[in-house]
């Protein structure tokens, strides 16, 4: 009987051709590639909390006087870039995107929002909305505005553009990062906190809770319908961003903007405050604002 004795060189070859068949090497990265960005939002969303809830870190980066300070270093930049927060956001959650995306090489000029009850009823936050941006461009008439927002910032945007409460604005260009435009069975935790209202008005410096907003994006609701239901402004670039798996979006297509008009981005990562972060989401922010070519994979569905 013959035995075919196998070198330590083709030993190695086999075994890495097993390991090829049982776990391709692009099935591999993808999971590496999933599992840093879950490891990541947990210590974001974790960050996040705290700096809602307790607000150390945005006393030091923006105190009481942001708005007149912010304002205070307009030097007449062309764009202006408008970022809304989302539920349960500090301001501090666009620190990361507002240095970015307010370049100097840009000419741009950036501002945060997120001065408003988080957890009240959309439509009344949009007209808010309305307001502190003729504020703003009174103090800084910039001949773009551009508005980005993350989570329900962005369904703030959608319900104050598409409602044309804005329309004596240079409002050009609507960026999304991960918002429930279908909306989100995420919403049916706004039920609890109407039980709790009473029990949180007793906690000092944590951010009182309505649930209102909540109720309004979950999918089918009155308000996602009636929004849906209306076109998109002509003369607005819409642009969003969703990612393959989002805890706070389900299911995670809902992130999708339903316009075949506007411009779909997709991201093979996991989390909802990744875009706040994300490298790739950065770099379709910058090209979708300022025409830079980003790198990887491009719009998905609706491209123009």
């Amino acid at each position: 009987m013959n035995t075919t004795r196998l070198s330590p060189g083709d030993l190695l070859h086999r075994v890495k051709q097993f390991n090829r068949r049982l776990l391709p090497p692009e099935r591999y990265q993808e999971a590496v590639t999933l599992g840093f960005s879950a490891l990541e939002e947990v210590y974001f969303v974790g960050k996040n909390v705290v700096d809602t809830s307790v607000g150390f870190s945005g006393k030091l980066l923006y105190d009481d006087d942001y708005h007149v300070k912010r304002l205070a270093r307009y030097r007449g930049q062309r764009r202006l870039v408008v970022m809304v927060t989302g539920y349960m956001q500090s301001p501090l959650s666009f620190y990361r995107l507002e240095r970015q995306l307010g370049n100097e090489l840009f000419d741009a000029f950036t501002y945060i929002w997120g001065d408003f009850p988080y957890s009240q009823d959309i439509t009344l936050t949009s007209r808010q909305l309305a307001a502190i941006l003729r504020h703003i461009h009174e103090r800084a008439p910039a001949a773009e505005i551009y508005l980005l927002g993350h989570s329900q910032g962005g369904m703030i945007i959608r319900a104050m553009v598409q409602h044309g409460l804005a329309d004596d604005l240079p409002i050009t260009k609507c960026l999304f990062l991960s918002s429930p435009h279908q909306g989100t069975w995420a919403g049916l935790a706004a039920y609890p906190h109407r039980g709790l209202l009473r029990l949180m008005g007793l906690v000092p410096y944590v951010r009182k809770v309505t649930g209102e907003s909540g109720l309004q994006l979950l999918p089918g609701s009155d308000f996602i319908r009636q929004l849906n239901a209306r076109p998109l402004p002509e003369n607005i670039q819409f642009s969003s961003v969703f990612y393959a798996l989002d805890p706070m979006i389900w299911p995670p297509a809902n992130a999708i903007l339903p316009y075949p008009e506007a411009r779909n981005h997709f991201i093979r990562k996991i989390g909802h405050a990744q875009p706040l972060y994300c490298s790739r989401a950065a770099q379709i922010a910058i090209s979708e604002f300022y025409g830079q070519p980003a790198e990887g994979q491009g719009p998905v569905g609706g491209n123009r």
